[in-house]
């Protein structure tokens, strides 16, 4: 490590958005003097920058040759950890699988959320790319088998939304049962509609987590039992006994009875081939009379016209979804789905990380893991 004292701050040479390292460096400001042992700094513009007061120490590593492409909106707290770390950051936040296409190759990094997909042939023509970066849950937008076959490291923030898309979970479950939003659009409308809308209370409900083992899966449990009193029961196809001793849920010994005894069914696994439609039109129709169905993890883990069905023909009461088959719906049953109304379905646009909170944590974790794995 060698340290340096300009004359003038090396970060006002950073004057391109989409550079990170300074490029063009004034010609006294690279002939400056190595402040120990008074040397000409050699090779400056392939040398890391951290800033430290007044001086600026540079580190000989590999994350000055890393190029990374950041294909979705993210926090800006991303881009800045890494520029400021040596990374060469673009930004195309509405990059086409087009322009992908013709890209991909200049960068070693590619950092997406849900909007970008990965697929074979994005990989494949990404000769130089190194590493995948998820910022949020769930890998689906990803073609693991490609990235693995390329030797590809893919990164991910599974953490960070955990306590976000729990709350909009409880928050679709109060929805659904004080009828807020019917009541909202009443008002709206200059309705006073309080007789018609006679709601429930979530304590003493019986709330069945499928997905109990998973970081959110547990956060919805903590805050029902916690929170409002309810009775949870857990189901995953991992061991959840340490989980359930801690937070004080049953273990069901089964999805199918679960889905039996649940007043609310709580959707929290990912989306594999293994839980394609997990929820069939078989254990929709297992459900309780009157019961509420969740899902805040990936659309097609419900069977949805399966669900559309249970609605319309009252064997259920409602649904809260955050997910979709196709987002945002092109379908005529899925467009249906969304556009019941008297409370039976409330929707929202899969927005269950979109707080604040949670995309800086996301945004600062993706960059942290990136750092870790080429150093900076």
């Amino acid at each position: 490590m060698h340290r340096l004292k300009p004359s003038v701050d090396l970060r006002v040479y950073t004057k391109n958005p989409n550079v990170s390292w300074p490029r063009n460096i004034l010609k006294k400001e690279r002939n400056s003097k190595i402040a120990s042992g008074k040397r000409s700094y050699p090779n400056f513009a392939m040398c890391g920058k951290r800033y430290y007061s007044k001086w600026v120490i540079f580190d000989k590593v590999t994350a000055l040759k890393i190029r990374v492409l950041i294909c979705d909106p993210i926090h800006q707290d991303c881009v800045k950890l890494l520029r400021d770390t040596g990374y060469g950051v673009v930004e195309k936040p509405k990059i086409t699988k087009e322009e992908l296409l013709m890209d991909a190759k200049n960068y070693d990094v590619l950092v997406v959320r849900g909007r970008t997909k990965i697929t074979a042939d994005v990989i494949a023509a990404g000769s130089s790319l190194k590493a995948i970066a998820r910022s949020g849950v769930g890998l689906d937008n990803i073609d693991l088998e490609a990235a693995k076959k390329r030797g590809i490291t893919v990164l991910c923030t599974p953490g960070a939304p955990v306590r976000s898309v729990a709350e909009l979970a409880i928050g679709l479950m109060i929805s659904l049962f004080r009828q807020i939003p019917a009541a909202d659009q009443a008002m709206k409308q200059g309705q006073w509609t309080k007789s018609q809308l006679m709601g429930h209370e979530l304590h003493g409900r019986t709330l069945g987590v499928v997905g109990a083992a998973g970081r959110i899966g547990a956060e919805v449990a903590r805050i029902a039992i916690q929170g409002f009193g309810m009775k949870v029961i857990g189901y995953d196809v991992v061991d959840l006994t340490s989980k359930a001793n801690e937070l004080g849920f049953e273990i069901s010994n089964g999805l199918d009875s679960l889905v039996e005894r649940a007043d609310i069914v709580t959707i929290h696994v990912p989306y594999l081939p293994s839980t394609h439609h997990l929820m069939d039109s078989s254990r929709i129709r297992r459900m309780k009379q009157g019961a509420v169905l969740i899902n805040t993890s990936r659309g097609d883990i419900v069977d949805g016209r399966a669900l559309l069905d249970a609605l319309k023909e009252g064997r259920i009461a409602g649904v809260g979804l955050d997910v979709f088959h196709d987002e945002p719906p092109k379908e005529d049953w899925e467009k249906e789905l969304v556009a019941m109304r008297d409370c039976r379905s409330v929707c929202t646009p899969h927005v269950g990380a979109q707080t604040q909170e949670c995309q800086r944590l996301e945004s600062i974790t993706v960059a942290n893991e990136i750092i870790r794995l080429f150093g900076g």
